[in-house]
């Protein structure tokens, strides 16, 4: 009888143990705060003046094009 006391009291010794580190020994992690989501404002592309130089240089171009192919026309009627 002496035996099974002692077989009792350790089986409740090693329960309740093992009930004590259930969670293990890893630190204790608490739940994230919500962070406000984080918007990307991007910002304006500086204007260019590329963009209206290169139509008008070709459109002087074609203009110029024009004019000399007019006076070769008019340079082989008068021959």
């Amino acid at each position: 009888m002496k035996h099974l006391k002692s077989l009792v009291l350790a089986v409740a010794t090693a329960t309740l143990a093992s009930q004590a580190v259930a969670g293990g020994f890893a630190p204790v992690v608490a739940a994230p705060e919500p962070v406000a989501p984080v918007t990307v404002v991007e910002p304006t592309a500086p204007r260019s003046t590329f963009g209206i130089l290169l139509p008008l240089a070709l459109l002087g171009g074609l203009v110029a094009l024009a004019v000399a192919a007019d006076e070769d026309d008019d340079s082989t009627e008068n021959d």
